[in-house]
């Protein structure tokens, strides 16, 4: 059951994310571009940035590399 209901608020919350972004690309079309082709990209990059160095400190503390 709650599987069910989390699905269902993920899926509204896509769908209004969805519309949040057309709205704002229909509105603001040169700040969409650099939004969608510069700055997601860059937080993807981020992301895993992130993500690697939670990863790999507790082994280099652990092997003493650092």
């Amino acid at each position: 059951m709650f599987a069910l209901k989390l699905k269902k608020r993920v899926s509204r919350f896509e769908n209004h994310v969805d519309a949040a972004m057309e709205k704002f690309l229909f509105h603001h079309r040169l700040l969409g571009f650099l939004l969608i082709f510069i700055g997601m990209p860059l937080v993807t990059l981020a992301a895993v940035c992130v993500c690697t160095t939670i990863i790999t400190f507790p082994i280099a503390f652990m092997f003493g590399w650092i």
